[in-house]
């Protein structure tokens, strides 16, 4: 925390070319694209909803494999005990033989850590990241056991044997139903082995594959918008876990996953996240000055008393939702290298799920707590779309670019996803369109109707050069407003009739 707030903050202060580079709008790009801006299947991230929209079953399903949840016959045998830190938990073995890490909620807030986590790791997987199998288990304390001795720390520090007594100290801390038994999220250990965190900066020395410096991943630099969508200002290498796995085809390699989701919508260790959280660091300089200055004259909107109407779904507001303010609890590297055309394709993400899929999601949270459900629902539906309209305006959402034949003739055809997701009507949009080659304008600017298809000059002999590339830009319009940034789609002549798709560049910033 200290290196990240401190030392690395310093060192950007002082680097002129990063600054000159954010000043003249033209900051270092991610590296991990493709020609049409979006990024490959790794084993960073899978394209999956945002490509190929997932049916509502796939949705609660999300990483968990059949017969994946910790077995309700016979005892889970301890293997691990946690004491220390925010919130106690276990490590189990079930006569399955797998492994589970037992985590429980914040005593007084029963489901709140527990549901973010399992609805966290269903839309973050869905998303595209790759999580643990995260399952809601209910069971009765009695079925923990110990069969060897487990040396664990105590809350004074002594290393000793783990007890049956101190299994029971340990559950004092937790939420009991009224017949006994315990609520708990059972995180399934990942396949292969863990070879420790990731960090948001620079590379794995011990993986050859891992040559795109962190800070310079799409993946990771669009993360920011999910991060911001769900309220997960606890995004450090902590929460994240690398493990070296063999796959069915023999392959072996590193997979990089995010863990740890139950601070996320509202959850916190010990209560509901707080109002300052996700609006300032956790040692925050910059707005220590500026508070001083402020003298006090100055109330945040976030500063006032605040009210918690569903203790299991916690602080996750939308009237206070001010997505172009937000910050991590620790300032994360790739985040702060997030451009215009990052935060697009981040955006893209959050868009595709629909209304059905957020439903989907919530329902795996299993919340008992009347209209709790409902109302986290409604919250991330709200606080999707807030953001939506905020990086739609900022970078026209012009997408899924095909090549068409429409009366004989090639079209270029694409999507307004400002359309397709509701947030604008398609009456008042319009758009414009004109044609480059090699640089050299061949067309000026020219109305689209409401199909959305671009008539391409005919590539025939003596009309364009032979295997001239062409550039059509594209621009749209909302309520008589000003025109957006532009799109750049580039085709080269294929055949005397057809042209292939070259790639795509959106003006950002």
């Amino acid at each position: 925390a200290f290196y990240h707030q401190i030392v690395r903050q310093g060192d950007q202060l002082f680097d002129l070319s990063r600054g000159l580079r954010h000043l003249t709008g033209n900051p270092i790009e991610a590296y991990s694209t493709t020609a049409f801006d979006d990024v490959v299947n790794s084993s960073w991230f899978t394209n999956r909803n945002a490509a190929t929209p997932m049916s509502a079953g796939e949705i609660v399903n999300g990483p968990n494999a059949p017969n994946g949840a910790p077995s309700m016959s016979g005892n889970w045998v301890i293997k691990r005990a946690k004491t220390q830190g925010v919130t106690p938990g276990f490590t189990i073995k079930d006569n399955k033989g797998d492994y589970y890490l037992l985590k429980f909620d914040p005593l007084g807030y029963n489901e709140l850590g527990t549901g973010a986590e399992v609805v966290g790791t269903k839309l973050f997987y869905a998303a595209g990241y790759w999580t643990p199998e995260n399952y809601i288990v209910r069971f009765d304390p009695s079925r923990l056991v110990i069969e060897n001795e487990i040396r664990f720390e105590d809350e004074v520090g002594n290393v000793r044997v783990l007890t049956p007594k101190d299994i029971e100290h340990i559950l004092k801390k937790v939420n009991r139903y009224e017949d006994g038994t315990v609520r708990a999220a059972a995180s399934k250990y990942v396949p292969g082995k863990p070879i420790g965190p990731f960090k948001y900066r620079g590379v794995r020395d011990d993986d050859p594959n891992d040559v795109i410096p962190h800070q310079h991943r799409r993946e990771l630099r669009g993360l920011k918008i999910m991060a911001i969508w769900l309220s997960h200002n606890d995004t450090k290498a902590g929460n994240s876990l690398d493990a070296f796995i063999t796959d069915e085809d023999g392959r072996q390699y590193v997979r990089h996953y995010l863990i740890d989701f139950g601070t996320t919508m509202g959850g916190g260790g010990l209560s509901p996240t707080p109002p300052y959280r996700n609006r300032e660091n956790e040692f925050d300089p910059h707005q220590i000055a500026m508070n001083t200055l402020a003298a006090g004259l100055y109330v945040k909107d976030w500063e006032v008393e605040y009210d918690v109407p569903y203790p299991s779904i916690g602080y996750f507001p939308v009237d206070q939702f001010h997505p172009k303010f937000w910050k991590p609890m620790i300032p994360n590297p790739a985040f702060e290298n997030m451009t215009y055309r990052d935060a697009y394709w981040g955006i893209k993400l959050v868009m595709s799920f629909t209304d059905e899929q957020i439903d989907a999601a919530v329902s795996t949270g299993e919340y008992t707590e009347p209209g709790a459900a409902e109302e986290l629902a409604r919250r991330l539906k709200a606080r999707r779309d807030i953001l939506g309209r905020l990086w739609f305006e900022r970078m026209p959402p012009l997408d899924r670019f095909t090549l068409t034949t429409f009366n004989g003739v090639q079209h270029l055809a694409f999507k307004d996803l400002g359309v397709e997701t509701g947030l604008f009507n398609s009456e008042p949009t319009t758009y414009r369109y004109r044609v480059f080659q090699d640089q050299k304008r061949i067309r000026r600017w020219e109305m689209i109707g409401a199909d959305r298809r671009v008539h391409l000059p005919r590539p025939e002999t003596g009309s364009l050069e032979d295997e001239a590339e062409i550039c059509i830009e594209l621009q749209l319009q909302r309520d008589g407003g000003r025109w957006s940034r532009k799109v750049r789609i580039f085709l080269v002549p294929e055949t005397d009739d057809t042209y292939t798709l070259l790639g795509i560049q959106r003006e950002g910033k």
